[in-house]
């Protein structure tokens, strides 16, 4: 017999596996940017909540809260499973059972950046950055669907749109003559050159000036999901556990 020691594996059914040290990396990250996403989910639900219910005072129309409500919830649930499959990670690991909070995890984050892409893609269309004549065409049928929405949700405000006239001193939303059903601000007169500047044309200034420092968020919001994903993926599907030796 040789003095040399043996390298055995004593596998059984109770085997706990070695989980290797980059799976905490992933754990913590998890941690940390579903707390985020999380705490994003609830700040828009309970945002979208106030507004919903103050919809009779805003210009927006309600599906664009509804959205965001959706959008909430949607985001708590992705810092809801994140967070419960990092719990359960490092147990699963050991023990070689399939981690399906973060599988499906994984599904879920992967559909809702696929959505973004497109929406951005959009964006870049709309804005002129790219040019697609068959996006085009279905941008200029969306815009003019959220148009049509703007203007019934301002006619079932008349104060709130008169008050929004006389502080802008504009007059209508993209037409600024009387007797036009949105020209009833204090500056609508029957003629174009006497009366104030159509207000659609301030309404979405206002909008663009936030455009940046929205578009700066969501680009933000999007490495996080992104961040989210390969953790989840790492932790799921690519990091295996092995099986310890023990010295005879």
């Amino acid at each position: 017999m040789s003095g040399k020691a043996r390298l055995f594996r004593n596998k059984t059914a109770n085997t706990v596996l070695v989980v290797p040290s980059k799976a905490r990396r992933h754990r913590k990250t998890l941690y940390i940017f579903n707390f985020l996403l999380a705490g994003f989910g609830l700040t828009s639900v309970t945002l979208s909540i106030a507004m919903l219910s103050l919809a009779d005072q805003t210009f927006f129309p309600t599906w664009a809260y509804q959205f965001l409500l959706a959008l909430g919830l949607l985001t708590l649930l992705i810092g809801s499973l994140g967070g419960r499959g990092a719990t359960v990670a490092n147990r699963c690991l050991e023990h070689g059972n399939y981690n399906w909070w973060l599988v499906a995890l994984a599904f879920l984050v992967s559909g809702v950046i696929i959505f973004e892409i497109i929406c951005a893609v959009w964006l870049t269309v709309e804005y002129g950055v790219i040019e697609s004549e068959s996006i085009s065409k279905q941008s200029d049928v969306f815009a003019v669907q959220l148009e049509q929405s703007v203007k019934s949700q301002l006619k079932s405000q008349p104060e709130a749109w008169w008050d929004w006239q006389k502080n802008f001193e504009c007059c209508g939303y993209d037409n600024n003559t009387i007797p036009n059903e949105l020209a009833t601000g204090k500056f609508c007169t029957t003629d174009t050159f006497t009366s104030g500047p159509p207000c659609k044309d301030q309404l979405w200034a206002d909008i663009d000036d936030q455009a940046i420092p929205l578009a700066v968020f969501m680009a933000l919001f999007f490495i996080g999901q992104v961040v989210v994903l390969v953790s989840s993926v790492c932790l799921a599907c690519v990091i295996q556990a092995q099986e310890p030796i023990y010295r005879d």
